[in-house]
C-alpha cells in the first residue's frame, strides 16, 4: 500500500484518478473508500466488534463471536416493531438484518466502505469537532483486485468445503441452500459446527434503507482474522491506497465539502441528518 497526503478536494478527486489508471480499472469499475481518524491507527482497517477499548486488552475472537451473536438475536428481536421495513424474522432474511444491525451503530464484524469518494471524505471529516486534533485518514480499494485475490487463497476452499460438511450433517436446518450459500458461514451464530472463515468477504447488500443508498454503501465481512486486512495494506501489489488529510487542511475541505453539496442531511437523508446539519451551520456561526 501506498499512501500519500491530500490538502483539498480536488487534490483528493486527482489522487483517485490517477489511482484508476495506475491500477487499470475499466471506466465501468468502481473503487471503495473507507473513512477513519488517525486516532485508530493501532487498530486501523477493523469492524467495530475486533476494536478493544482504548485502554484493556481485546477480549478473545470466541468471546466476541457469543455476544455479536447474542446481540443479532437481541437486534432481530426488537428491531422487528421499530423497523418501517417489511422483513420477517427468518433464516431468509437474516442478511438485511444484519446490514441493519451494523447501520444503526451496533458492533459487528462489519466494515463500511462506499464507492463514492466525497461521501468517505464526508465520514472522514464532516463531524470533526473544533479545535481539531488528529488527522483523518481515507483508504482507497480496488474491490475487483481483491475478489480475485481472496478466490486464489486456499482459504477460500476451506470455507466452502466447511459449509458443504455442515450441509451434510444439518440437511434439514440448511434445506434449499445449495453449495454456492456458503457465504452463510459468515452470519452470527453458533460456531462451533460451522466455522468463521478466516478472510473477509465482499458484499454488495442491498439498498434495504433510504440511508443505505444515499451512503452508497458496500461492506466488507470479517472472518476470524481481524487483521487481515492491516496486514495487507503492508504487502507490496496490493491495490489499496492510504490517504491523509492533515488536520491544518481539515476545516478548509469541510468549506470545499458542502460546497459541492455533500452535506450531512444528504448522507442521512432524515430528520436527524438535517437537524445536525443546521447544528453544523449554528456552531460555525455562533
Amino acid at each position: 500500500m501506498t499512501s500519500g497526503k491530500v490538502k483539498s478536494v480536488e487534490e483528493l478527486l486527482s489522487t483517485v484518478r490517477k489511482l484508476r489508471r495506475r491500477w487499470k480499472l475499466r471506466k465501468h469499475e468502481e473503487l471503495w473508500f473507507r473513512a477513519e481518524d488517525a486516532k485508530h491507527r493501532k487498530t486501523k482497517l477493523r469492524p467495530m466488534l475486533f476494536r478493544p477499548r482504548t485502554s484493556g486488552k481485546m477480549k478473545s475472537v470466541k468471546s466476541l463471536l457469543e455476544i455479536e451473536a447474542d446481540l443479532f438475536d437481541e437486534f432481530q428481536r426488537c428491531a422487528t416493531q421499530l423497523s418501517d421495513l417489511r422483513l420477517s424474522v427468518d433464516a431468509e432474511n437474516d442478511w438485511p438484518w444484519y446490514f441493519l444491525m451494523q447501520h444503526h451503530g451496533a458492533a459487528t464484524r462489519l466494515l463500511d466502505w462506499s464507492d463514492g469518494a466525497l461521501v468517505a471524505l464526508h465520514f472522514a471529516i464532516g463531524r470533526k469537532p473544533t479545535p481539531i486534533e488528529n488527522d483523518s485518514m481515507i483508504y482507497v480499494l480496488d474491490p475487483h483486485w481483491l475478489i480475485d485475490h481472496l478466490e486464489e487463497l486456499p482459504d477460500f476452499k476451506i470455507a466452502e468445503k466447511d459449509w458443504n460438511s455442515y450441509r451434510q450433517k444439518h440437511p434439514e436446518e440448511t434445506s434449499g441452500y445449495s453449495a454456492d450459500d456458503w457465504e452463510r458461514a459468515y452470519l452470527p451464530r453458533d460456531k462451533d459446527e460451522l466455522p468463521l472463515p478466516k478472510i473477509p468477504l465482499l458484499w454488495d447488500s442491498p439498498h434495504v434503507t433510504r440511508r443505505i443508498a444515499a451512503q452508497r454503501s458496500r461492506f466488507m465481512i470479517f472472518g476470524q482474522d481481524y487483521e487481515w486486512m492491516a496486514e495487507l495494506s503492508q504487502k507490496s501489489g496490493s491495490h489499496l491506497h492510504e490517504i491523509t488529510i492533515p488536520s491544518s487542511s481539515i476545516n478548509r475541505m469541510k468549506l470545499e465539502l458542502r460546497d459541492a453539496g455533500m452535506t450531512e442531511s444528504v448522507i442521512y437523508p432524515d430528520l436527524d441528518g438535517l437537524g445536525r446539519e443546521l447544528k453544523q451551520a449554528w456552531e460555525s456561526r455562533r
